[in-house]
């Protein structure tokens, strides 16, 4: 990714950060602060051109004066610009160094949300395709006081994990297919008890309904908070894709025991790929 790109992911960063009303550290803003000297230096513009003396001997004078103005903003410009890629770095990194402790900073949020829409999911339908607006029974005011608070709560969730993606991006991308789930929810990790138990074909239709749901956040949000396999938290920088690599850890252990002719192989082949 080049520096320009870094420096717009963490420009958003800091944004979030401010609008989640998280401590923004000094070295953050110092370092955002260098940058603009630097930017604004390298911008020194020229300086206006002096009227033209009357006479020869003055505009001589005059002429010299303005070529060394001149080229001192030419050579401010140019030495402005070799600090450029310097304090765009130490700006990015700075803004690296706090994302941690903001993303750690939403975690209080985010779970006295997650807490809101589990209460009201168990007051909604069992059926996720009633909590739908469109086929609500808002007749039933149980139904509807709740389903107004999922609502209410899912969409300060959505803006909150929205705010932590902005804010993780300049640590580094979350990484491809189902990055939005593992950005807030964690599969447990394999082991070979689980894996010989075929536990996967309980774990695995999480990450389905999670893509049927595209969409429909509040069914989404209601189904993460009432399923029992996934334990939903804000991933940090890296995480999601250690969480996403769990995953494949699951997959790729269900494949080495079913190449095994014995359960006594399929156990070692599971052990020696879960141990490497």
């Amino acid at each position: 990714m080049s520096v320009g790109a870094n420096v717009s992911n963490a420009d958003k960063a800091v944004s979030a950060a401010e609008r989640r009303k998280l401590p923004v550290p000094d070295a953050v803003y110092e370092a955002q602060r260098l940058r603009t000297a630097v930017f604004e230096t390298g911008r020194t513009p020229d300086p206006e051109r002096p009227a033209l003396p009357d006479t020869a001997a003055e505009a001589a004078e005059v002429i010299r004066q303005h070529a060394e103005a001149l080229r001192l903003a030419d050579v401010t410009r140019r030495a402005a610009n070799l600090f450029s890629e310097e304090a765009d770095t130490r700006y990015v990194q700075a803004t690296i160094d706090a994302v941690p402790a903001w993303v750690a900073g939403l975690e209080k949020e985010f779970t006295a949300l997650v807490t809101t829409v589990r209460k009201a999911a168990a007051k909604l339908p069992e059926d996720l395709s009633r909590i739908d607006a469109r086929r609500m029974n808002w007749n039933n005011p149980v139904h509807t006081v709740a389903h107004e608070k999922a609502s209410g709560a899912v969409a300060q969730l959505e803006q909150l994990v929205s705010d932590r993606a902005d804010i993780a991006q300049v640590a580094g991308s979350d990484g491809g297919r189902d990055n939005a789930l593992y950005a807030v929810a964690a599969m447990p990790d394999p082991t070979t008890e689980r894996v010989m138990a075929e536990d996967w074909k309980q774990l695995s239709p999480a990450i389905s309904r999670w893509r049927e749901l595209r969409g429909q956040p509040v069914a989404r949000w209601v189904y993460l908070v009432r399923q029992q396999e996934l334990t939903l938290s804000l991933a940090t920088p890296g995480e999601v894709r250690q969480r996403s690599a769990v995953v494949e850890r699951w997959r790729d252990a269900g494949h080495a025991a079913r190449a095994a002719n014995t359960r006594k192989g399929a156990e070692a082949n599971v052990r020696e790929l879960l141990t490497a």
